[in-house]
């Protein structure tokens, strides 16, 4: 054998070795210490490494070479990654598989991590998708991160943002709100943009506590129906917009009981939370104007009892309550002349006051 040949040999020899390692022989052993962490959240920053290579490696494929790929492809490649993490390289087949695996291989052999640090790491970008499913899209995810890390065009960017833009209305979020969830914004500026009750809510304090859900992606989209409830019950006054957003959902779903309840506990915790009077009186405008008006009465009330608020922004609360109030009473003058009108036309017909008490 020529000494080319026999080069050529070991470089075939070292690509089979190569493609037969598996990921656990980049892992170091468990620490009783290490054991404990359940969770890399809050520790981001230390993982990044790993972190990025994953995200580019779904980013980029997605972009170049698969763009009908979905949320649950991703999931399902992570989970078999995960699972199998100890079978020789060679076991996995999919593309996206193979891209993962061998993003991370540089960052391991530099800086090793231990076995469960490594499904703490998968388990997290597991759990950023999980956090995605809000958006009604079945590649949310897979967008969002060719979005952040600049994949897209300068056209495909704007088309992304308008998409999601239009989801995230539906669920009552401010432009500072989806800027967040956009990362083009910190979640330390969540409530700076102007709002409804911009000057009337302080914010200062609300920023200075440890908020369980200081950033929608990672804490309130995360809750269970009944978690939502409580969690708004209890600190509902530091999170106004999530409350409306929370409000304005059970009104579209047509779930008035459990507004009432959540309306009736929180006002019996923080009676002077007038902000959620006047969600419940945007939230009835269709269903019962009179009872909306109500409750922007009551808002203005409240706002009024409260010295720490000041008289400017007062004065702006009740002008936007009055203006409401204004169109309230006028639809509500228009609706007995327009059947009025109705009845010329034809024969009127008898309403027994079950009836008509529903119609209204």
């Amino acid at each position: 054998m020529s000494p080319g040949e026999d080069n050529e040999t070991l470089g075939e020899y070292n690509e089979i070795s190569e493609d037969e390692y598996s990921l656990s022989e980049f892992l170091l052993p468990d620490t009783q210490e290490i054991k404990e962490i359940k969770s890399i959240y809050e520790k981001e920053y230390e993982y990044s490494d790993y972190l990025s290579k994953i995200e580019f490696a779904i980013a980029g494929y997605y972009y170049e070479e698969n763009r009908n790929l979905k949320d649950k492809d991703v999931i399902s490649v992570l989970k078999n990654i995960k699972q199998n993490r100890d079978k020789p390289i060679s076991f996995f087949k999919k593309d996206l598989e193979i891209d993962i695996i061998e993003s991370l291989i540089e960052p391991l052999e530099e800086n090793p991590l231990t076995d469960h640090e490594f499904t703490l790491v998968i388990d997290y970008v597991l759990w950023v998708i999980e956090n995605r499913s809000w958006v009604e899209d079945k590649q949310a995810y897979v967008k969002w991160i060719t979005y952040v890390l600049g994949f897209f065009s300068e056209v495909e960017e704007g088309k992304y943002e308008r998409q999601f833009k239009k989801s995230a209305r539906k669920f009552g979020l401010s432009s500072a709100q989806v800027d967040m969830l956009l990362m083009k914004r910190d979640s330390s500026d969540f409530f700076e943009e102007g709002d409804l009750f911009e000057g009337i809510v302080d914010k200062s304090e609300i920023l200075a506590e440890d908020r369980t859900a200081d950033d929608l992606e990672t804490g309130f989209f995360l809750m269970t129906d009944d978690e939502k409830f409580n969690f708004l019950l209890d600190k509902g006054m530091d999170y106004v917009e999530l409350v409306q957003g929370y409000i304005l959902d059970l009104k579209d779903k047509e779930d008035y009981e459990k507004i009432q309840d959540f309306y009736k506990k929180s006002i019996e915790k923080h009676e002077d939370f007038f902000p959620l009077q006047f969600i419940m009186g945007i939230s009835y405008i269709d269903k019962d104007p009179a009872l909306a008006k109500s409750y922007f009465e009551e808002a203005i009330r409240t706002a009024e009892k409260l010295e720490e608020i000041p008289e400017e922004s007062k004065k702006v609360l009740r002008r936007d309550i009055n203006q409401l109030t204004k169109l309230l009473m006028e639809e509500s003058t228009e609706k007995p002349e327009e059947k009025t009108d109705e009845s010329k036309k034809g024969k009127r017909k008898p309403k027994t006051g079950k009836k008509a008490s529903k119609n209204n």
